[in-house]
């Protein structure tokens, strides 16, 4: 693997050149240093990916620990067009033989976590500490260096496999239901580690709901003195103890690390048996989904025969979407892990948490050597409250201030007006719904999105799940079939129009809209 190396004089060489670039824009929670963990090895070039299927440019905004990341579409369709070309010439499966590739990747990361579990960061040298967080994630960019190969099918797949199936459907004189076709046939069929870590909690959850005594304590008591009184029950307190060891980590994202306790699952589970939730029929319907998804696709697929350059398209996509699931978990770990190394790391150099995490990978080895380029305290502080920064292929610069401001404002220009009463995108879940909008632009937003309302966003991420579960409908700018915004809207079984481009910019909160994910289109009814 290849260092970034920092390049003074970068933005401005080749600001005329992005002022003409057209770009694949996400906003979500994160800061520099976790977010490249995954973005740095987007640019890396390597065999695996084959000729071409690295990423050359990025532009990134961070905000106050916001974060809008810009993918320049030339890369985005160059990768995807490897994958376009290989599903007319190549046998079934070419999904799961890509993604074999980095299988070995996978496992040795799995096991790296594993191994940290029982280091005390503290009690190493310098030089030990600096040797681990190299070796740590130098295991984990050999993982995340797949990352453009996802991210480059499935940014740039949608439209090219829509405009396909609409073509073959029309070929046979199938006028109607296209966009439920093109739902159907794109759907997961594995289950979203979301899903996984709820069906864990529901079966501790039924194992407490049947022990009558338990259940009694769990409805009277306080969670505190809850879990002074399970572990007197020791078959469920060893399976609330599991969960807990597997998904502490389900509400990071890419800046903030919440180790999820023994008791944050005690109420959860508590508000489970309050509210008299059928547990039983709940783990049921969510192991149910990719199955049904399975079948239904499998059905559809026989009925309509299509040809092999469709299925291998369908089943690259169907690979990618869980590789990108997993990769999330990963990334959620990586977070845990990353957020236990800095904070060791700025302890000895003087940089709190929230600073160090605005230093890049490179940039923290520099902190121990002294070579490379230097990051002060104060340079953090400007970089949170308003940064640029710019990659191309190996080299990187990063401004702030005005000057940040100023760049951001040059590219990208702002000229969606607010005039538009209806707009389109990929129909990504099927149905039709009438709700209130609610725009969210971070995780800490997502609480004021009320059940029935519409989930307006640039793009969903796992820590938007609570507002996603109440919401009516979700609409994104971005996003592609195998995005989380999709993957959640099929599983709860409500409509979904991705790749907008213009929800965000077009809607206000309060706005009354039309969803119709059955046609990918979105009417605004009534402006606030």
């Amino acid at each position: 693997m290849t260092s970034m190396q920092f390049k003074k004089g970068l933005i401005k060489k080749d600001l005329e050149k992005l002022k003409q670039k057209e770009w694949y824009h996400q906003r979500f929670d994160g800061c520099p240093n976790l977010i490249y963990l995954i973005g740095q090895m987007e640019l890396e070039p390597e065999s695996r990916k084959e000729v071409g299927g690295e990423f050359i440019n990025h532009l990134i905004i961070f905000n106050n620990d916001r974060v809008d990341w810009y993918i320049d579409l030339a890369d985005i369709n160059r990768v995807s067009n490897i994958f376009f070309k290989k599903s007319y010439r190549q046998s079934l499966g070419i999904g799961k033989r890509i993604m074999k590739k980095w299988d070995n990747n996978k496992v040795a990361f799995h096991k790296k976590c594993l191994e940290l579990d029982k280091i005390n960061l503290t009690k190493l040298t310098n030089n030990e500490l600096k040797n681990l967080y190299e070796d740590f994630f130098r295991t984990y960019f050999g993982w995340t260096s797949m990352s453009s190969v996802i991210d480059g099918f499935a940014l740039g797949s949608d439209q090219f496999i829509e405009t396909e199936l609409k073509k073959f459907l029309s070929s046979q004189k199938i006028a109607t239901g296209q966009g439920i076709f093109f739902s159907t046939l794109t759907a997961p069929t594995n289950q979203s580690f979301i899903n996984e870590a709820e069906i864990s909690l529901l079966k501790v959850a039924l194992k407490i709901y049947q022990n009558q005594k338990l259940r009694k304590i769990f409805i009277a008591n306080n969670v505190n003195s809850i879990y002074k009184k399970i572990n007197h029950f020791p078959v469920e307190y060893q399976a609330l103890r599991k969960h807990q060891h597997n998904f502490f980590w389900g509400k990071n994202n890419y800046v903030d690390s919440n180790i999820l306790s023994i008791s944050f699952f005690i109420k959860e589970i508590k508000q489970l048996l309050k509210n008299n939730i059928d547990v039983s029929a709940q783990i049921k319907r969510i192991e149910t989904v990719p199955i049904k998804n399975k079948i239904d696709k499998q059905k559809l697929i026989k009925k309509l025969k299509l040809p092999k350059f469709l299925l291998n398209l369908i089943e690259i996509s169907e690979t990618f979407t869980y590789w990108q699931d997993e990769r999330k978990k990963y990334t959620f770990l990586a977070t845990y892990y990353g957020s236990t190394f800095l904070a060791e790391i700025g302890r000895r150099f003087d940089y709190p948490l929230v600073e160090m995490k605005y230093l890049f990978f490179s940039e923290i080895i520099t902190l121990f050597t002294g070579q490379g380029h230097y990051v002060s305290r104060q340079e953090a502080q400007q970089r949170r409250k308003f940064s640029f920064h710019y990659d191309h292929r190996q080299a990187y610069e990063i401004i702030t201030g005005a000057a940040a401001r100023e760049v951001s404002k040059a590219i990208f220009k702002v000229g969606v007006k607010k005039s538009i009463n209806d707009f389109r995108g990929l129909s990504a879940s099927s149905g039709k719904v009438r709700g209130i909008v609610k725009i969210v632009t971070s995780a800490h937003e997502i609480n004021k999105v009320n059940r029935g309302d519409i989930l307006v966003a640039v793009m969903t991420r796992p820590d938007y799940i609570v507002g996603m579960k109440k919401a009516a409908a979700i609409i994104t700018n971005e996003g592609g079939v195998t995005c989380h915004a999709a993957i959640v809207a099929r599983e709860l079984g409500i409509p979904c129009v991705i790749g907008t481009k213009i929800a965000t910019e077009v809607l206000s909160d309060g706005d009354l809209v039309d969803v119709n994910g059955n046609h990918g289109v979105v009417t605004i009814i009534k402006r606030k």
